[in-house]
C-alpha cells in the first residue's frame, strides 16, 4: 500500500451531496456549516450525537485549524462559521474536501505526523501554492483542517485529515466541469504534500535532492552563459529574422510568432556536444527526485520534471534573445541579414564560408595584396628612372656622350 492516499470531492449548494460522502439530501449553507444534521456538526459527532454537523465530525478530535489558525474559542469558531455560510450563501457555491490519509501509525511516526499539529503545519505550507497552480485566489478562499487519528470504516488505525475549501467570492472557475476539481489538481496536491513529507522525514535527504538539482541547474545555465553563440548557425539564423525593436523575452507578445523558433534552437543547443553532458546531468537530477516522490504516492504523479525543464528551458531561451544585443554591436547581424546567402570559397583550404564576416575579412586580405604590389613596382620603376637620368647627366657633363 502507497504511504499517502488522497481523493477529493465537493458539494455544490442546491444540489445533492456527493455519493461518496458521510452527508446526504441536498447542500445548503446550513447542511455544511451548522444545525441539526449539518456536515460541519456531522464531523462531530462522536462528542455530540445530538448535533451531527460536518464541522463537529472533522474537529471532534481537538481543535479545528483555518485559514485564521487555530479556532481555538466559541467565538472564533462562530465568526468562522458564520463568514463560512455568508460566502457559499449563493445558488451553485461550492465547497471542495480533500481526504488525505497514510496507510498506518508506522508511516505516520515515520514522517512525524501522528497529530493535528504536524498535520497543520503541512497544510498551512502548501494550501496557499496548490490554489494558485489551479487557478484559484489564496486571499479569496476560506479552509479548515481536522485530524482524524482512525476511519470509521476501516478495523485499523488509519491516521487521514479533512480538509475543505470554499472561495469568499465565488469566481465559477470550474464551471465547465461542473465544480469538480481536475485530475491533474489532485496530482499537484498530492506531489506538494509528498514532497513535505520527505522534508518531514529526513532533512538531509531533502537537502541533498534539491542541492542536486540546483548545483546541476546552476551547472548547465553556467555553461549555456559560456558558449561561443557565434559558431551556432541555428542560432544566426534565428537572429536573422528576430524583430528589429519591441521586448525580446520569451513569453512577451512581442516574441509569440518566434518563440516556436527559439526553443527549437534552444534544443539544439541542449543537444550539442558542449551541453549535452550538463544537460543530462540535471535531467537525472529531476528523475531522482521524482523517484522519490512517487515511491511514497504508489504510482507515478510527480510532474516537477517538466515543470521544472520548462522554466529552465525558458531561463535559456532569454539567455540566447538577450544576446542578439551582442550580435548587433559586433556589427555581425545587419550583414548577416544583408548577405544571408553569400557564400565564397577559400581556395588554400578548399572550404566553403556561409558567414559573411567570415568571408569579407578573406578577401579583403587577398585583394589588400595587389594594390601593395602595384606601389611598390611603381616606387622602384621611378628611382630606376632617376638613377638612369643622373648617369646620362654626368656622362654628359664629362664630354662622353653616352646615351642610355
Amino acid at each position: 500500500m502507497a504511504d499517502l492516499l488522497c481523493k477529493v470531492r465537493y458539494f455544490k449548494i442546491g444540489e445533492q451531496a456527493p455519493k461518496n460522502s458521510c452527508f446526504k439530501g441536498i447542500v445548503t449553507p446550513e447542511s455544511i456549516f451548522g444545525g441539526a444534521g449539518s456536515y460541519f456538526n456531522y464531523c462531530e459527532r462522536y462528542v455530540d450525537k445530538e448535533n451531527t454537523s460536518l464541522m463537529k465530525y472533522t474537529s471532534r478530535y481537538g481543535f479545528t485549524y483555518s485559514d485564521d489558525g487555530y479556532l481555538d474559542s466559541k467565538e472564533k469558531k462562530q465568526a468562522f462559521i458564520d463568514k463560512g455560510k455568508q460566502s457559499i450563501s449563493k445558488q451553485g457555491s461550492i465547497v471542495y474536501e480533500i481526504v488525505c490519509s497514510l496507510a498506518d501509525y508506522e508511516v505516520a511516526s515515520k514522517y512525524n505526523l501522528t497529530g493535528q499539529e504536524q498535520f497543520a503545519a503541512v497544510t498551512s505550507v502548501i494550501l496557499p501554492r496548490f490554489l494558485t497552480t489551479i487557478g484559484l485566489d489564496p486571499n479569496n478562499v476560506s479552509w479548515w483542517q481536522d485530524f482524524h487519528p482512525e476511519n470509521r470504516t476501516s478495523t485499523s488505525p488509519h491516521p487521514h485529515i479533512h480538509l475543505l475549501f470554499f472561495e469568499d467570492e465565488p469566481t465559477h472557475t470550474f464551471d465547465r466541469s461542473y465544480g469538480k476539481l481536475p485530475k491533474k489538481a489532485l496530482n499537484k496536491f498530492k506531489m506538494m504534500f509528498a514532497s513535505e513529507m520527505i522534508k518531514r522525514e529526513d532533512q538531509s535527504i531533502y537537502k541533498d535532492l534539491f542541492n542536486d538539482i540546483n548545483f546541476s541547474k546552476r551547472n548547465l545555465l553556467d555553461n549555456i552563459k559560456h558558449t561561443n553563440f557565434d559558431k551556432v548557425n541555428s542560432l544566426k539564423d534565428l537572429y536573422a529574422i528576430l524583430p528589429k525593436s519591441g521586448r525580446l523575452q520569451i513569453n512577451s507578445a512581442n516574441m509569440a510568432p518566434y518563440r516556436q523558433e527559439v526553443y527549437k534552437v534552444v534544443d539544439k543547443l541542449l543537444e550539442s556536444k558542449e551541453c549535452k553532458d550538463v544537460w543530462n546531468e540535471y535531467c537525472d537530477s529531476l528523475d531522482d527526485y521524482e523517484y522519490k516522490i512517487n515511491r511514497r504516492l504508489g504510482y507515478e504523479v510527480s510532474s516537477r520534471k517538466d515543470e521544472d525543464i520548462l522554466k529552465t528551458k525558458k531561463q535559456i531561451a532569454n539567455l540566447i534573445l538577450s544576446n542578439k544585443k551582442t550580435f548587433i554591436d559586433e556589427n555581425k547581424y545587419e550583414n548577416l541579414v544583408k548577405n544571408k546567402n553569400y557564400k565564397d570559397t577559400d581556395n588554400s583550404k578548399s572550404k566553403t564560408y556561409k558567414d559573411s564576416s567570415i568571408v569579407r575579412n578573406r578577401l579583403s586580405r587577398r585583394n589588400s595584396e595587389i594594390p601593395m604590389k602595384r606601389a611598390i613596382n611603381g616606387l622602384v620603376a621611378k628611382r630606376q628612372h632617376e638613377i638612369e637620368e643622373e648617369i646620362e647627366q654626368y656622362l654628359n657633363e664629362r664630354g662622353y656622350g653616352y646615351e642610355l
